[in-house]
């Protein structure tokens, strides 16, 4: 029995429900980091694999760490643009725990946050970053990167391509192994259904773009990605305007709003269904690169318009249609872009870039169901995954029935209840602290904490 030991917010095995998903926000403020998980656990279950999920959000006890050591085989990592400011405590707490692990660790897709003209000079991560590097190729023979943004950023910090690390793109594209699912393009018009998906930081001129291109469909349906829409979606919890001052005006950010008012937006905890309702749909467009992945998973064409550095490296890698987002002017035309787009380079040098990570995991010792040289191997992880009912998605709160809203207001209450309670334990655990310190350490705190 090969037993790993991998990083994820969610395993797609424990079919977990909305209200545990979004309360408890086990998809790390994004639907999108469902995806690359699901493809890496897919490839990596072989009948006699076992896979455990655990989130890297904070620090774990010697004795954890010591547990782990004895009863697992890998520590496997999937990451997304973890090469960034806000995730520099985490990435922290990761370098810690792989510091301590003594089984393999291998990191299975990593990339840097950049602006689409890449990195220039020092960042203020840089020592962060060359640290988790270190402490992982201490434990891996290679380090499996994102594209050539994060290539470029981890060549200045002093580490050498194909010897440190490889460019493999997302393993979430390899979810199916060598082929990328083909069928016969449908004729796009305005009755065609279409998923638009946008995010919430974003340019005014590009939200624009996106929302009057949508409208431009009978049959649109946005579909968010952040843990906040959930929450609207789900209890008509408005998004706070505080946390997302520059919100473009026309983003669904309440239940008044126009997009979500008229029923044209759906949510998703769950990748099946998420894969289920795209197979559905004749188009895919927006800002997402893991909502047009997904879109690509299920057979259906995607565009993608590029705003930042970590979209950008893979669209190129993998041949995604996109287009820069400053290059939309007022003449660019969604339904042109359609008809004048090759759906088909997705499919040029996608076998030869799925061997490439197959040699990857090879390189790392790492069991894959591809392994004894077959091309489409039965899958333990599908024949699991088979069996567990679909959730399906989650519609406007407002077009619930009566008995449902209330449940989900119920849901809502009890878990912003055990929130507070926490917080008021927390703050006595603090106050009983703070009452042990020396009088003059105490003042200053005070002084810097009391509210103003």
């Amino acid at each position: 029995m090969v037993k790993i030991l991998m990083r994820a917010g969610l395993s797609p095995l424990e079919n977990l429900g909305a209200p545990q998903v979004i309360f408890h926000n086990l998809i790390g403020d994004n639907i999108g980091n469902m995806i690359f998980p699901y493809s890496i656990m897919r490839i990596l279950m072989r009948a006699d694999t076992q896979i455990t999920t655990i989130s890297t959000n904070h620090l774990y006890s010697p004795e954890q760490i010591a547990q782990w050591n004895e009863t697992y085989d890998y520590f496997v990592i999937p990451l997304a643009n973890a090469f960034r400011k806000s995730f520099i405590f985490e990435l922290g707490y990761l370098t810690a725990l792989v510091k301590k692990l003594t089984i393999p660790c291998i990191v299975i897709g990593v990339g840097v946050q950049a602006p689409l003209e890449g990195l220039d000079g020092a960042q203020e991560y840089d020592k962060e970053v060359q640290g988790f590097i270190k402490e992982v190729l201490k434990k891996s023979v290679l380090v499996g990167v994102r594209g050539e943004f994060t290539a470029h950023y981890l060549k200045r910090l002093g580490f050498s391509e194909e010897r440190d690390f490889t460019v493999i793109g997302c393993p979430s594209m390899y979810l199916h192994g060598p082929q990328l699912p083909l069928r016969i393009l449908p004729e796009l018009t305005t009755s065609t259904p279409v998923s638009v998906n946008c995010k919430i930081k974003i340019p005014h001129k590009l939200g624009h773009f996106v929302f009057q291109s949508a409208k431009r469909f009978e049959n649109y349906t946005y579909v968010p990605q952040g843990i906040d829409d959930l929450l609207l979606l789900y209890a008509g919890i408005p998004i706070d305007r505080e946390k997302f001052p520059k919100i473009y005006k026309g983003y669904p950010y309440r239940m008044s709003s126009k997009i979500y008012a008229s029923g044209h937006e759906l949510g998703f905890t769950d990748a099946r269904s998420w894969f289920a309702f795209l197979e559905g749909v004749g188009f895919s467009f927006g800002t997402r690169i893991h909502g047009n992945i997904a879109a690509i998973l299920a057979g259906t064409p995607a565009f993608i318009f590029v705003s930042d550095s970590r979209i950008l490296e893979l669209a190129r890698y993998h041949n995604i249609p996109h287009m820069l987002a400053s290059d939309i002017t007022d003449e660019t035309d969604i339904l042109q872009i359609y008809h004048q787009t090759d759906f088909s380079v997705l499919q040029r040098g996608h076998a030869e870039r799925f061997d490439h990570y197959k040699d990857f995991l090879d390189k790392n010792e790492l069991p894959h169901i591809y392994m004894d040289g077959q091309n489409e191997p039965e899958s333990v992880f599908d024949e699991k995954m088979a069996q567990l009912p679909l959730h399906g998605p989650i519609k406007p709160f407002h077009k619930l029935s009566l008995k449902k809203q209330e449940k989900h207001l119920q849901e809502s209450y009890a878990f912003l209840k055990k929130e507070i309670e926490k917080q008021a334990s927390a703050k006595k655990k603090m106050k009983n602290v703070a009452g042990k310190l020396p009088e003059p350490i105490r003042n200053a705190l005070v002084k810097i904490y009391q509210p103003r």
